[in-house]
């Protein structure tokens, strides 16, 4: 896949889009996929972040977008980090997977709300479809 830079200077959730990769974590057949999958949104919520860090718009309402999802991105982070190293149970990671997937359906629905937003003329499904 060759990323393509879109990104505007003022703009950084342009180029965001394209560092990103959509992630199912419920499709996954087995422990091994999941560890990769979780390793794949981990990299998503950091692109994210490193995004967000910088970006101060001048906007109340998108600023208060922008801290939402800041606080999305590290509420994954800590839920990721309370996965085991291993589990008891051969299908025990299925449930952990499930619990993941719920909250990173809500972080990339704050993704999106904000990329809607913060994005004249955009759809709110571009950055959520992209994650």
């Amino acid at each position: 896949m060759t990323a393509l830079n879109i990104a505007r200077r003022e703009m950084p959730l342009d180029d965001l889009v394209v560092r990103v990769y959509h992630l199912e974590l419920i499709e996954c057949h087995d422990e091994a996929e999941f560890r990769e999958g979780l390793a794949l949104l981990l990299r998503n919520v950091d692109e994210v972040l490193d995004a967000l860090c910088f970006y101060k718009p001048t906007e109340r309402r998108i600023q208060r977008a922008v801290d939402r999802v800041k606080l999305k991105a590290a509420h994954m982070r800590n839920i990721c980090a309370e996965v085991p190293e291993s589990f008891d149970n051969p299908e025990g990671w299925r449930s952990a997977a499930e619990n993941i997937m719920a909250n990173y359906e809500q972080f990339r629905i704050e993704a999106g709300l904000l990329y809607r937003i913060a994005v004249p003329g955009s759809s709110f499904g571009v950055l959520r479809a992209a994650l």
